[in-house]
Formats: structure tokens, sequence, C-alpha cells
């Protein structure tokens, strides 16, 4: 097996691209063709999304990464940043495991000179990419998450939730929130401005606009759900939920932040119930931060009844003296509250 050739190509090079995405149980819609051309429309984002295949012409391994900027010019060299929203897929076979060594290889070899590091942000623990990307040279970083069996009644679901927030779900409900699911891409001015609060007040950037336009022009309408709480009529929260097999992705929230008044609270219950009546079986609650810190959005969603997962994230550093000056600079952005500015760097 060791002599067998791979060949690697890119995603529109291969047909049949989405079938072995959907095909493969830890197949999401971060592998899709449909989101890498979401990405290839987005403004200071580059996919990179290659295949590896067989003698035969089959796939037995995919990759998707984002090439992501937050400056332009000069400072891109100082702000980009290769991310895999998903681990590399492969068969759990000998053939699969030296497919996706390959790939990886290929995506550091081409990403060595174009990004201050990659970083790759699983879904699952049980990855066929596990130890090759250790093997690659990726260190693992424990970062946790919480996911939501949702394949139940909604009774079981609110019991599941904590005292506290079943508590600020009727308080929002007896205060007046309402909840509203708003078409693409009508709503995306109203989810912008929410989130872009938000991010502002945690002092991270945001991801441009056009995110969210490319993803109303190239998703299928039944893949993404807008909510949005309004209170005295006003919009107060809002969350963009991906949706995918068995799966739904709370990918994008924000919120004002109004003293008593649990508008996002309400959303994302409303969120729970409404997949669960679509039959779909996980929600993912998206990330709750490092392993070891406090991180306050972790905390909320910790009391929605899911269980914490430690999937951890995979981290290759191209480049350690621009990594040190691009946190350096982004410290310094973040003092005198200037945007945009490179995320921040956990090293």
């Amino acid at each position: 097996m060791t002599n067998v050739a791979i060949c690697i190509k890119t995603y529109k090079e291969l047909p049949e691209w989405d079938e072995f995405v959907e095909s493969h149980p830890q197949g999401s819609i971060f592998h899709s063709s449909s989101m890498i051309r979401v990405e290839e429309s987005t403004k200071q984002h580059a996919p990179y999304a290659i295949g590896a295949v067989d003698s035969n012409g089959a796939i037995c391994a995919a990759l998707v990464a984002v090439r992501v900027s937050t400056l332009d010019g000069l400072g891109s060299q100082l702000s980009t940043r290769s991310l895999m929203y998903a681990e590399p897929i492969a068969l759990d076979s000998e053939i699969g495991r030296l497919g996706i060594l390959s790939l990886i290889q290929r995506h550091d070899e081409d990403m060595f000179r174009k990004a201050l590091f990659s970083e790759v942000r699983p879904n699952f623990s049980n990855s066929v990419a596990a130890n090759s990307l250790i093997q690659c040279g990726y260190e693992r970083c424990g970062y946790l998450n919480y996911e939501l069996a949702i394949n139940r009644s909604e009774t079981d679901l609110f019991r599941n939730m904590s005292p506290k927030r079943r508590n600020n779900v009727r308080s929002a409900i007896r205060r007046g929130v309402s909840v509203k699911e708003l078409e693409l891409p009508d709503g995306i001015e109203t989810l912008y401005r929410l989130i872009s609060t938000s991010y502002k007040r945690s002092k991270v950037p945001l991801a441009d606009s056009s995110l969210f336009y490319s993803v109303a022009n190239h998703l299928d309408a039944d893949r993404v759900r807008l909510l949005v709480a309004y209170c005295d009529g006003e919009p107060v929260s809002a969350a963009c939920f991906l949706a995918y097999k068995e799966r739904v992705v709370c990918w994008y929230a924000g919120t004002l932040r109004i003293p008593g008044v649990h508008s996002m609270t309400l959303v994302f219950w409303e969120a729970i119930k409404r997949f669960s009546q679509d039959g779909y079986s996980v929600f993912d609650l998206a990330g709750a931060g490092w392993e070891g810190e406090e991180y306050g959005p972790g905390k909320f969603k910790s009391k929605f009844g899911g269980t914490e997962t430690n999937h951890g994230r995979y981290r290759k550093v191209y480049s350690p003296w621009k990594l040190m000056a691009a946190n350096t600079a982004y410290q310094l952005i973040r003092r005198l509250d200037i945007y945009p500015g490179p995320t921040s760097f956990k090293q």
C-alpha cells in the first residue's frame, strides 16, 4: 500500500465532491461546495479546497481551509491565517490515511508563506485526521463546546435546561419579547448590526458583511435560518444558524445588552424548538472557549442542557516572529479601540 499513488485535485476538478462529503459521517456544511463558493465570494476570504484521489480515480480524503485576512496591503502579512472550520475528512482505511496526510502536507506547503499559522477546528473527537495533524507538526490545544441532542420532545428539551435559563425564557416572554424568522438577504442588515455591536463590545474583528450576502446567494434556503428577537418593536438579538444533514450549527449571534431583557436566551430556545420539530438531531453551540479559561459566551451556552465536548483545536505556526508581532499589534489595537485588526492568537 505504501507504493499507492495519490493524486491531489481541487474541488472544482472533482464532480463527486459533494457526494463524498454527504456520505462521510463527519462531512459538514463547511466541506460542501456551496460553502466553498460562499467563501469565494467573501471579501478578504480565499478558500482552499483539495481532495486526494486514489489510483481508481475515487476520492479518499478532502480538506477545506479558508485563508482569512482582516487587513489589506502590507498589513495582510500580520493578519492572515488559514482556518479549517471542520477537520479534514477521509476514508477510515490505509488509503484514506495516506490521502489525508498528503492533503495536510500540501496545504502546509502552500500556506507556509501566505499565512501566519493554520488552525483546525474539529467537530468530532474520533477524527481520522487527528494523528495526521500531529504527525505534520500541529499542536493540539483544549477547546470546549456544548452539543445538545434535540431529537426529543419540547417538554424534555425545556426541562433539560438549567433553572436559570428556563426562568430567562419565561421572563423574556412576560417582557413581551418575540422572535421572528427573517428571510435572507432581507434580514442581513439587522443581523449584521447586532453582531457588530457584540463583536465591538468584545473588541474582536468581524467578517465583512459580504459573507452573509454570499450565504444568501449560494446556500439553499433550508440550509440557513435567521432568527431575530424584538422588544418594544425593535430588534435586540439575532442569530444565524446553518443546518446540514442531522446537525445544526449556531454560526453567528449578536445582542444588545438590555438589563432584565433575556432576548438571546429566547432566540436560542426558539431555535432549539424549531430545529427539533424539523427533525434535526444535534444542536451545536459552536464554541465555549479555551480549556481552563473563563469565557462568558461559554458559560451562557453551558446552561441549555448540552453535553460538554473537548474536540480541541490544532495549531501550526508558520512564522513565530510574525505571529509575535501580530499579537503585539492586536493588543495595541484593542487598547486604542481601533478596528479592524487581526484576531486574538492563543499561543
